[in-house]
């Protein structure tokens, strides 16, 4: 290396001013002595017979950019990048290394070349470098490194560490390397699976994707993909929307009686958590309260109530709040019957009651939906035995209906009041065919008359035909 510095300070000195007037001079004496120009050797400036190349290489591999000089011996070559000197010297039977130049043990003087041979070529490396003949007409050739790296995400993020507000907006970064440029593509994965991100979905830019005014529905995992003719590479965040709490209740309406305990629940939804809180008709029940008793894992709660007075019924509330808001639900605990899941199979109807009082009646309405028909009530059988819970099965074939459509709710009274109206079934009644009993058929001869049982009208009017 010693050696190589020597050689390169020794090319540095050299006074190409100085060299032009010494030639001068020696042509003057030439002349003064009468010599002749033509028995003179003229030297010839020497030439770089490489033509300037692209050169394509991976990161991580090696590449040789050539310079070869014509002629070769005692030709002073120089490589520069960006103007910084990588190397000034001669060719030598050994391979020279640079680092004296470069601060990097990767870039080397091939032996008994010029070329300059680059190791474990680094992004960094992609550029113009220029070699250049060191001499009065100087030469010089400039080649291009142009590198080809595998995509790369340096960094895959989301806005607000991806727990955003609803109705914020979210911006999605995806930071990247790679050469050529990698291509960025964007996909979301919700409840409908994983799907393209789209114009419709969101505003891009060259590394980015900006969604405004999230919703919940916007929660999910968010991928990030990158591709160029090397390879590809994706990375993934979760996003989540937060939202004040949505409370759910089990039933908004529950029967009990004195002395009768009763369970009131409660279960929240979205995130953040969220405190709970209980209130009687408006007034706060507290955690100590001895008269209930509250019972809260994470978002479900459940109020325990044992009324020892009429005064102990009325109106429940469920009440949660996060630091996005609050939202409320109530139940009312009451004596009156309580009707639930009533629906219908073609016209058989069915429902259930709870109700820890004696059932006094029971009551269907219905009216026919085309046209201005009135409110109809129907009487339904009450059922056998003392329950608390009875699951009734009642059927309209059994009633004196018209065909047609109708809307039918039902209702029940205890031995405290009657039920509120269940919400209402639609029922399609279809008109039943209709049978007639024919007169006697007396046979001639026959000591007796046959009566048939059934004969549908049809057959009745063919044989009227005949």
């Amino acid at each position: 290396e010693a050696r190589h510095s020597i050689e390169r300070r020794a090319a540095e000195n050299v006074n190409y001013d100085l060299l032009a007037d010494e030639a001068s001079d020696d042509e003057a004496q030439n002349d003064a002595d009468g010599g002749n120009d033509a028995d003179e050797e003229i030297e010839e400036d020497a030439v770089i017979t490489t033509n300037p190349t692209n050169y394509t290489v991976t990161v991580g591999k090696s590449v040789r950019l050539e310079c070869k000089a014509s002629p070769s011996e005692g030709v002073v070559v120089q490589w520069t990048r960006k103007n910084t000197k990588y190397f000034i010297g001669t060719l030598n039977e050994v391979e020279q290394n640079l680092k004296t130049y470069t601060g990097q043990d990767r870039f080397f003087i091939v032996a008994n070349s010029t070329d300059l041979l680059i190791k474990n070529v680094q992004p960094e490396d992609s550029g113009a470098y220029k070699c250049e003949i060191l001499q009065m007409n100087g030469v010089s050739i400039e080649h291009n490194v142009v590198l080809l790296e595998s995509p790369k995400i340096i960094r895959f993020f989301a806005s607000d560490n991806g727990h955003v507000p609803e109705g914020r907006d979210l911006l999605l970064t995806c930071e990247v390397s790679g050469s050529p440029p990698p291509q960025i593509l964007w996909s979301w994965e919700g409840n409908q699976g994983n799907q393209r991100l789209t114009e419709k979905d969101g505003e891009f830019t060259a590394n980015s994707v900006f969604i405004r005014n999230v919703k919940p529905e916007n929660s999910g995992k968010y991928y990030c993909y990158v591709l160029n003719n090397v390879g590809s590479s994706q990375a993934e965040v979760q996003v989540q929307v937060l939202r004040k709490p949505r409370v759910h209740v089990h039933r908004t309406i529950v029967n009990s009686d004195l002395n009768v305990e009763a369970v009131l629940e409660c279960s929240i939804h979205d995130e953040p958590a969220a405190h709970i809180r209980w209130y009687k008709d408006g007034r706060r029940i507290e955690d100590s309260s001895r008269q209930y008793s509250v019972s809260t894992h994470g978002q479900h709660s459940n109020l325990t109530v044992i009324p020892t007075s009429d005064l102990d019924f009325g109106t429940f509330t469920c009440e949660a709040e996060n630091n996005l808001g609050k939202h409320n639900r109530s139940i009312d605990l009451v004596q009156s019957p309580v009707v639930e899941d009533f629906g219908n199979d073609g016209p058989k109807l069915f429902w259930t009651i709870h109700s820890h009082q004696p059932l006094e009646e029971i009551e269907l309405q219905l009216r026919e939906i085309d046209g201005e028909g009135e409110w109809r009530t129907l009487r339904v059988p009450l059922p056998e035995g003392r329950r608390h819970e009875y699951s009734i099965v009642y059927s309209l074939e059994d009633a004196d209906i018209d065909a047609g459509k109708y809307e039918i709710t039902v209702k029940v009274k205890n031995e405290k009041n009657w039920s509120e109206h269940s919400n209402p079934a639609i029922v399609d009644i279809e008109a039943q065919p209709q049978y007639i009993r024919p007169a006697s058929v007396y046979l001639p001869g026959a000591g007796h008359s046959i009566r048939p049982h059934i004969v549908l009208i049809p057959l009745i009017y063919l044989l009227v035909r005949l």
